[in-house]
C-alpha cells in the first residue's frame, strides 16, 4: 500500500515555524548567563518558570520541548509510526548507547540523562528508570521486560562478566538498520534515508577503528543497508590508520554527495556531527523541492528539531561555563 504524506509534511511544515531561526540562536548564544538565557527560552516557549537559572533545568526543559513535538509528531503519524522506524528509533538508539555507556562508566543517574530525548516508546520516566539501573545487564532485562526490541537484542552481550561497550553499541546499531529497513521498504526516498542512516553510521564507526586501532574485525562491525560505502571501502577506511586516511576512503566513497566534503577532512565528533547534520538538512530540503509530495519534508522537520537541540544545550552549557561567545555562535548547526 502506498503510503501518504501530504498531511504529515503540511503538519511538520507548521511545526517548523515553531522552531529557532539561526539569528534566533545566534542571540541567544550572545546570553550573559544562565538566568537571561533562560528567560528568552521562556520567551521562546520552553517550558520554564520565571527566574530558572540552572543549567540542569534549562536542559531538562530542553529535552521536555523536544519530547512534546516528537510525541505530537507521532500522533499525527498514526499506523505510519511504524514506517517511520528510522525517525522515532534513532533517538531510542542514540539514548541507549549513551545510558549504557554511563552505566559502565558508573556515572550518577543524572548525568546519564543528560541530553538524551525522550519518544513516545522511551518517554522521561522510562530513561529516568533505565539510567537508575546499576549494570548493561540489568538495563537490557529491563528493556526485554517491557519487550523493547533493544533489550533482547542486547541480552546476552549485556550479561557477560565484562560487557563491552563496543559490542553492545554494534548490536544497538544493528538492530535499528535491520528494523528501519524492514519498515521502509519500498517507499522510495524514506527508504533511501535509511540507506544513507546505516552508511554515515558505518562511516562513524570507520573512524573510530581507524583512529583507535581496536582489536576487532572491521566485518564483524560493518552494518549492511547502505548505499554509497560499501563493505570493502568501509574495511580499507578501518585499516587507514588515522581518521584522516580514513576519511579520504570515506570521501570518495561519498562522491557527488553532500556528504564527500564532511568526510574528507573529518573534524572532532561534535564538528563532525555538526557538519553532517548540516548536511543532510539541506540535502532534505533539495529532496523536498524535487519530490513534494514525498516525506521530505518531514524528516526534514525532525532533523532540524535534532539539531535545536544540539545547539540549545550546547548553548546551555556553554554559557553555564563561561565559554567564548564568539566560537559557541560559530559552531551551531541552525542556520
Amino acid at each position: 500500500m502506498t503510503v501518504r504524506w501530504e498531511d504529515l509534511n503540511a503538519r511538520a511544515r507548521g511545526l517548523a515555524t515553531h522552531l529557532l531561526s539561526g539569528p534566533q540562536v545566534t542571540m541567544l548564544a550572545q546570553a550573559p548567563d544562565a538566568a537571561a538565557l533562560g528567560e528568552a527560552l521562556r520567551h521562546y516557549g520552553y517550558p520554564l518558570e520565571e527566574g530558572a537559572a540552572s543549567p540542569a533545568v534549562l536542559e531538562l526543559a530542553l529535552r521536555r520541548m523536544a519530547a512534546d513535538r516528537l510525541r505530537l509528531l507521532a500522533r499525527w503519524c498514526g499506523p505510519r509510526a511504524g514506517v517511520l522506524a528510522v525517525l522515532f528509533e534513532d533517538e531510542d538508539r542514540r539514548s541507549l548507547r549513551a545510558l549504557l555507556r554511563g552505566t559502565l562508566q558508573h556515572a550518577p543517574a543524572e548525568l546519564r540523562v543528560a541530553g538524551l530525548i525522550p519518544t513516545p516508546t522511551l518517554p522521561e520516566r522510562a530513561l529516568r528508570e533505565l539510567a537508575d539501573q546499576a549494570t548493561p545487564a540489568a538495563v537490557a532485562a529491563l528493556l526485554t521486560a517491557w519487550r523493547n526490541p533493544y533489550g533482547s537484542a542486547i541480552l546476552a552481550a549485556a550479561s557477560a562478566a565484562q560487557p563491552d561497550l563496543l559490542t553492545l553499541e554494534l548490536l544497538i546499531n544493528r538492530t535499528f538498520a535491520t528494523r528501519a529497513s524492514h519498515a521502509a521498504r519500498g517507499a522510495g526516498l524514506l527508504a533511501d534515508y535509511v540507506r544513507e542512516t546505516v552508511d554515515l553510521e558505518n562511516a562513524y564507526t570507520a573512524l573510530v577503528l581507524a583512529e583507535e586501532g581496536r582489536d576487532v574485525s572491521p566485518r564483524e562491525t560493518f552494518l549492511a543497508g547502505g548505499r554509497h560505502l560499501s563493505q570493502a571501502a568501509f574495511e580499507a577506511a578501518c585499516a587507514a590508520g588515522s581518521a584522516a586516511g580514513a576519511g579520504r576512503h570515506i570521501a570518495a566513497a561519498f562522491v557527488n554527495t553532500h556528504f564527500g566534503p564532511v568526510f574528507a577532512r573529518p573534524s572532532g565528533d561534535a564538528g563532525l556531527e555538526t557538519a553532517v547534520l548540516r548536511a543532510r538538512i539541506h540535502s532534505l530540503v533539495r529532496a523536498g523541492r524535487v519530490h513534494p509530495l514525498g516525506p521530505a519534508p518531514l524528516l526534514t522537520y525532525a532533523l532540524r528539531l535534532r539539531a535545536e537541540t544540539l545547539d540549545v544545550q550546547r548553548i546551555i552549557w556553554g554559557v553555564a561555563l563561561q565559554a567564548p561567545r564568539a566560537g559557541l555562535g560559530r559552531d551551531m548547526v541552525t542556520v
